[in-house]
């Protein structure tokens, strides 16, 4: 017994990580179950009362996934497009960068996918590879043009 008290003094923080980590995958799991719960839901209604077909049912979730996905395409692409041709883009010794447009400011390090998006007085975590392809050859251009001066 005194073995074990002297090893969870020794290795507390490896003990507390790994109860974070089990209450993050408790809690995403549990969010994913509410998620998937009520999709089923919604599908049993639209089967049971007003008379769909499964697969009627399965075809509207992918049309509803494309339609979202031409909404983005047509009108958030073109805007970021739009902003980011004339955006100042800015290098830190550490491996940061910050860009800048008329209207956003988007924060981030090199080599990570995630970055902080500012709008006005709103703050978004974003995954860069979201944000189109446009937007990394305009950070390795900048980043070319920084390294050669």
């Amino acid at each position: 017994m005194e073995q074990l008290l002297q090893l969870a003094k020794d290795y507390w923080p490896v003990a507390l990580c790994i109860i974070v980590v089990i209450m993050l995958a408790q809690w995403m799991v549990r969010s994913l179950v509410r998620i998937i719960s009520l999709l089923v839901v919604i599908g049993v209604v639209l089967v049971l009362f007003f008379q769909f077909s499964p697969e009627e049912v399965i075809q509207m979730g992918r049309q509803a996934v494309q339609a979202t996905q031409e909404v983005v395409d047509k009108t958030i692409k073109p805007v970021l497009d739009g902003e980011l041709k004339d955006a100042d883009i800015a290098f830190q010794p550490d491996g940061s960068y910050e860009v800048r447009t008329a209207s956003i400011r988007i924060v981030g390090k090199k080599g990570e996918s995630k970055a902080t998006v500012y709008y006005k007085d709103e703050k978004w975590e974003v995954d860069i590879g979201q944000l189109g392809k446009m937007f990394q050859d305009r950070l390795g251009k900048a980043e070319q043009e920084g390294t050669t001066m």
